[in-house]
């Protein structure tokens, strides 16, 4: 019975230790090497300096009717983006008519939110939803002559940074695949929520010790980066390349993952970034906020199951075999090795529960007369102490990502309650041991029907109120923009009245410039901000009669469509005041961009000039023509002012205009590509 129990012990410790020492592997590379190659990479001010282009957001739904509207509502409202460049695709099915309701009620109320009607009925997999999305969309682009700069895959339950569009358009001009990271939603930690949201936090762990460390480190090292399926952009040069819509494999289980292994196949490598933007708290501490994909995630023990075995099956038995892998000349070392930590899950998530068992028999051995199964000084006694060194290590590394990602008490929460052996990470184990039994069962016996489908979840979204600290602010604006310092926001913020207003206070003090805080507002409120030239602003004949107009309301026009005025304005405007402008100027659709006072000014004093019209203008006559929207212009002129380059390109480079139809207009109107004021 001894030498049973020894070599019992003996083998858990030392199949612990060979898993062990590839997590080690990947800690050691990431701090010591990782983190110097990919610091400072980024600077989150450069998301200004280039144009911002159409983009299109995926979204699968299948009975997801009680959260895609949320979820789109809260995109709008949130993102710090133009919504003329933005385009949301949502995949639905013929008979699930809650959802196919639910998302045609959207469409109705705003022109970026299109219902992609799947022609089989639901549910089939998610990859063929994505692929029939992907080619609704190109037919949509040669339809309406767009086309979009970088596609944005992401779930209906999906809490999407409002930084994260800038941030995806400007890495997509570099980088052919990018993953953003995913955090999952957790409720604040304490004794009370502690145990009824032990499953979900479960997944805060996982995720942030992952997303955090992970991930980083095989960017570092050029291994494999898998894709997490919610924010994940891939740039429009991938489909040129690959020259179909048809991107995922429909029979997988986990699309996603497959989907940047074939990318690797083809040279195409998938990059992870993980950046934050610092901001200030009500009570005036600066944190960082990492731009990330945030959701809720399962909270029981059947649904978690569920989920994990589906992400389990779907990577380590059906993505790849490792022969292949090995065999494969197109992979690097360390990109084989990551694919081979990806494989072996389905092997180490079955360690823990027996371990767990060895772990209790050696606890009661100390108190009870039983034989030692790690006798003291023996070989299996070092490892398992050695061990003991390495799982101290791995809860040191989970508690620093949980510290950065959440903070102390969910550090705290996740790692030393009770301490050494953690009862959220013993219950992570015991999901994932489950999880992967099932895998293991559908491997060997198959799914109940002949062929894989969505194997889905059920969701839930924030409320309105939640919401709310996921949006930015005025004060995180001026920060991220390097625009005022933490302390002095902080300061500011402590010394301002109830009813004073940040941006005011702190232009009285001269910690900012009017154009400075306009081009903040003009983010925040998506209205946009523009330095005009007044000296290029004139009024054609039949619009002469609107100066009094502009000069009561403050505002210059900046291009005449053909039902429609493109104005600037040195202060935000109120729906009813844009709706009595548009009454007076009889005009269907009034758009403003913010602008300085001072170029507001001059831009009326130039109006009761009455300057003859010098060019034709191609803004405006694109604007007639329907081609573009003022939004659209409005952002072309933004970027012509420092890269001092012709509208018509800028507009291309954008998407919204066909670079054969701007030659064509150039050609028929005769004006040169150097005169588009």
């Amino acid at each position: 019975m001894g030498r049973i129990l020894y070599w019992t012990g003996f083998l858990v410790a030392a199949s612990f230790l060979f898993f062990s020492l590839d997590d080690l592997f990947w800690d050691f590379y990431y701090y010591f090497w990782g983190r110097k190659r990919i610091r400072h990479r980024l600077r989150i001010e450069e998301l200004d300096r280039v144009p911002r282009r159409l983009i299109a957001i995926l979204i699968p739904a299948w009975n997801e009717a009680e959260v895609i509207g949320p979820m789109v509502e809260n995109l709008l409202h949130s993102v710090n983006y133009p919504l003329a460049l933005l385009h949301v695709f949502v995949g639905v099915y013929p008979n699930d008519i809650a959802t196919v309701e639910e998302v045609q009620k959207l469409a109705e109320r705003y022109p970026q939110i299109h219902a992609v009607v799947n022609p089989r009925e639901g549910p089939t997999s998610k990859a063929q939803n994505l692929n029939q999305v992907f080619e609704f969309i190109l037919r949509f682009e040669q339809e309406r002559r767009l086309r979009f700069g970088c596609f944005i895959i992401h779930d209906a339950e999906d809490v999407i940074h409002p930084t994260s569009l800038k941030l995806a358009n400007y890495l997509s001009l570099k980088y052919e695949v990018v993953q953003l990271p995913v955090f999952p939603l957790q409720v604040y930690p304490s004794w009370r929520t502690f145990f009824p949201y032990l499953t979900a936090s479960t997944y805060a762990d996982e995720f942030a010790e992952n997303h955090y460390r992970g991930l980083p480190a095989r960017e570092a090292s050029g291994a494999v980066v898998p894709s997490a399926g919610a924010g994940f952009v891939i740039a429009r040069s991938v489909l040129d390349a690959l020259g179909t819509g048809k991107l995922f494999d429909e029979e997988s289980l986990t699309e996603d993952y497959r989907l940047s292994l074939d990318f690797a196949r083809f040279g195409i490598a998938t990059h992870f970034f993980l950046e934050g933007v610092e901001r200030v708290t009500e009570d005036g501490r600066v944190v960082v906020e990492y731009i990330a994909t945030r959701e809720i995630f399962p909270n029981t023990l059947r649904e978690a199951v569920k989920q994990k075995s589906r992400w389990i099956y779907g990577i380590s038995f059906q993505s790849f075999s490792l022969w292949q892998i090995l065999c494969d000349r197109r992979f690097s070392r360390i990109a084989k090795y990551s694919l081979y930590r990806d494989w072996k899950a389905k092997y180490g998530n079955l360690l823990p529960l027996p371990g767990y068992a060895v772990f209790a028999y050696f606890v009661c051995s100390l108190f009870c007369s039983l034989s030692p199964v790690y006798p003291r000084g023996s070989f299996s006694w070092w490892l398992s102490a050695v061990l003991t060194v390495f799982m101290i290590e791995r809860q040191l590394m989970r508690m620093v990502a949980l510290k950065n990602v959440y903070g102390w008490r969910s550090a705290v929460a996740g790692c030393l309650i009770p301490p050494l052996l953690p009862l959220r990470t013993v219950w992570g184990n015991v999901i994932n041991f489950l999880a992967t039994l099932r895998a293991w069962r559908i491997a060997l016996f198959g799914f109940p029907r002949s062929r894989p489908r969505w194997q889905k979840t059920r969701h839930s979204y924030l409320s309105p109120k939640a919401l709310v600290r996921y949006r930015r602010r005025l004060g995180d604006l001026l920060l991220e923009k390097r625009i005022v310092d933490p302390k002095t926001l902080a300061l500011t913020l402590r010394r301002k009245e109830e009813q004073e207003r940040l941006g005011e206070k702190l232009l009285k003090e001269g910690f900012i410039t009017e154009t400075e805080l306009l081009e903040c507002l003009g983010e925040l409120l998506q209205t946009g901000f523009l330095e005009p030239d007044p000296y290029t602003l004139r009024i054609e004949g039949n619009h002469s009669r609107f100066l009094a107009v502009f000069c009561r309301y403050a505002v210059v026009p900046i291009a005449w469509g053909r039902d429609s005025v493109l104005l600037a304005t040195a202060k935000p405007l109120s729906q009813e005041t844009m709706s009595s402008l548009a009454a007076e100027l009889g005009v269907r659709k009034v758009a403003v961009v913010l602008a300085p006072s001072e170029a507001i000014s001059q831009g009326l004093e130039v109006l009761k000039r009455k300057l003859p019209q010098q060019f034709p203008r191609l803004g405006e006559r694109l604007l007639k023509m329907g081609i573009i929207e003022e939004e659209h212009l409005a952002e072309a002129l933004r970027v012509q002012r420092f890269s001092h380059r012709p509208l018509g390109d800028i507009l291309c480079e954008m998407g919204v205009l066909w670079p054969e139809d701007l030659r064509e207009i150039l050609r028929e109107d005769g004006i040169q590509e150097t005169q588009v004021g």
